[in-house]
């Protein structure tokens, strides 16, 4: 088969590159070979001269000094186990536990009488709010007093909560901020059921706060009739045991 001027050419020139591709290899080759070697030696000449000034020796003795103080720090700082620990030690354990169950107890004695003060410290913030003359001047009262009773009420809620998951809370105690708490979420529920029958009977707004003695009703109303008091009233009959002196009704123009 005969080939062409054109093809012999190429044929010539993949050759070349084909050789220049392999005696390059080959170069590289033997330059990270002798490198290596090089390298080698090197090391090798310097070990010769550090170990025939005597610096070999000194890094050797000083390596070994460094490890054996490192040992005996640790030796020193490894804290007594077993029989070993002092009785210093383990009389401090013993007055620690005992200052523990003093403060576990001085805890649950208190938390009577923070269950007692917590309720009451809500409701009167709540009365004051609903009721307040001054709140009802804004025309935005009926959103900031119900905000403000959402809030108290999150609050007292998140307190009950830290009594029930006490760990030194008593069962007693936490069996009574349980049920407060229940309570508390059953009027919440209830004063909202009320506000929506009031509206339903033709007032454009309402706030309802229930206690547990008493009900606080403020309407929006220019002009509060005897007759809008009887149908309120008789929602809160049909809702709540309230008793008819304990319940309050205001208007708000």
């Amino acid at each position: 088969m005969k080939f062409s001027v054109k093809a012999r050419k190429n044929f010539v020139i993949f050759s070349l590159v084909l050789m220049l591709g392999v005696i390059s290899y080959v170069n590289y080759s033997l330059n990270q070979q002798a490198l290596l070697e090089t390298s080698s030696e090197l090391e090798k000449y310097e070990l010769a001269m550090m170990e025939e000034h005597g610096i070999l020796d000194d890094l050797l003795d000083e390596e070994a000094v460094f490890k054996e103080n490192e040992e005996v720090e640790v030796a020193e700082e490894a804290p007594p186990v077993g029989d070993e620990l002092a009785v210093e030690d383990k009389e401090e354990i013993e007055k620690i536990e005992k200052k523990e169950i003093t403060n576990a107890v001085i805890v649950d004695s208190a938390d009577t009488n923070e269950l007692t003060e917590l309720a009451q410290a809500t409701d009167i913030e709540i009365s004051e709010t609903v009721t307040s003359k001054k709140l009802m001047k804004s025309n935005t009262y009926f959103i900031e007093s119900k905000l403000e009773r959402d809030k108290k009420r999150s609050e007292m809620i998140s307190n009950l909560n830290d009594i029930i998951n006490g760990q030194n809370t008593s069962e007693e105690i936490r069996d009574q901020a349980v049920s407060m708490k229940l309570s508390t979420i059953t009027s919440t529920e209830k004063e909202v059921f009320i506000e929506n029958m009031i509206m339903a009977k033709g007032f454009n707004d309402v706030i309802v706060y229930l206690s547990d003695q008493s009900i606080n009703i403020v309407v929006s109303s220019d002009n509060l009739t005897e007759k809008d008091v009887a149908k309120i009233v008789d929602i809160v009959n049909r809702e709540t045991d309230i008793a008819m002196d304990n319940i309050i009704i205001m208007s708000k123009k």
